[in-house]
């Protein structure tokens, strides 16, 4: 049991019609949770966001809903975790503070840091809730467009994506995540888009309305496409990576500057991602099936090609993430 606590919010909301969002954040003393009374009190629905203190999306919709003043159709508890990273200047920059772990990789972790403290503070708190559903808030590490992760394909879990987008991944790797957590309900995650697009935005504030004022949160609000079972491209280890227009001599990985344009598209067969210096695919590494990479890619000169037609999501040009997390996921068109 963890022995830290979330803050506890209550209403009235009042002070954010008054605030802008840097404002709200700075209000927030710590990770907190917000109880939203909904005009059905005998269900509780759980919203997450902030996980990662660069991934403003869930929280903009939150603090525009609030001032709306906006009443919910049941109980809404909204769990707001990384508020110190966020405030860290400059403001939602920080995916977490330097020297911590990756809040959402303690969820599953044995550690007694302070990360994993907070993790186990999340999830106790959302279990003692009892909801019926909970939601995690996220924005992509770059530019691209929503869709939803599950590791459950059961209806209810396809209709819980659907507030939100259109496409939902089932996922069998394991990181410690909170949607891997067994809280006694449905949970996904929902990838509103990067940071930087407006439209992320968007997809936050609406998929949030759809599933407080859905009567049946379960009910499908359009047709999901389903992804199964991606693989997660890494760096093998002690290589360093760049993103640029053409090969840097002082990095093992370049890969292409406009590589996110890729992100969900069909990346077609012999397509060029970027270059390895060594001319070998060792540079790389899988998360499991370690054989696939020769079965997706292929090099020429240096140049790491596709060897058939691909789906790419989770593609970021931020090199610090793509060394710290992956470089992309993929899975076949």
């Amino acid at each position: 049991m963890s022995g830290l606590r979330l803050h506890q919010i209550y209403p009235p909301f009042d002070w954010c019609k008054e605030s802008t969002l840097s404002g709200f954040l700075h209000t927030l003393p710590g990770p907190a949770v917000l109880h939203i009374p909904g005009k059905n009190t005998a269900i509780t629905r759980v919203v997450v966001t902030l996980l990662h203190g660069n991934e403003p999306s869930g929280l903009n919709a939150i603090h525009r809903i609030l001032s709306e003043g906006y009443e919910p159709r049941v109980n809404i508890k909204v769990i707001i975790a990384s508020v110190v990273a966020a405030k860290t200047e400059p403001v939602f920059s920080h995916r977490m503070l330097p020297g911590q772990r990756d809040l959402n990789r303690c969820f599953s972790a044995g550690e007694k840091d302070l990360q994993s403290e907070i993790a186990m503070a999340i999830k106790e708190q959302i279990i003692r809730m009892t909801p019926e559903s909970v939601v995690d808030l996220h924005n992509t590490s770059g530019s691209g467009p929503a869709f939803c992760v599950s590791t459950q394909s059961q209806e209810q879990h396809i209709a819980l994506a659907s507030h939100f987008s259109h496409r939902m991944i089932l996922t069998d790797i394991i990181l410690g995540s909170l949607m891997e957590q067994k809280l006694g309900c449905p949970v996904i995650t929902v990838e509103s888009g990067g940071a930087q697009d407006d439209v992320a935005d968007e997809v936050a504030y609406n998929g949030l309305l759809s599933f407080m004022d859905a009567e049946n949160a379960f009910y499908r609000k359009q047709h999901v496409e389903l992804l199964n079972l991606p693989r997660r491209v890494e760096l093998a280890k002690d290589r360093s990576i760049a993103y640029a227009d053409s090969a840097q001599p002082d990095k093992d990985i370049t890969l292409r500057r406009d590589i996110e344009k890729y992100n969900f598209g069909e990346t077609p067969q012999d397509t060029c991602l970027g270059w390895i210096k060594e001319n070998s695919l060792d540079a790389l590494k899988l998360d499991r099936h370690p054989h696939r990479l020769e079965q997706w890619f292929y090099l020429n000169d240096h140049c790491l090609m596709t060897k058939r037609p691909l789906r790419l999501f989770m593609v970021t040009t931020n090199a610090t993430i793509a060394a710290s997390d992956c470089l992309f996921y993929v899975v076949d068109n």
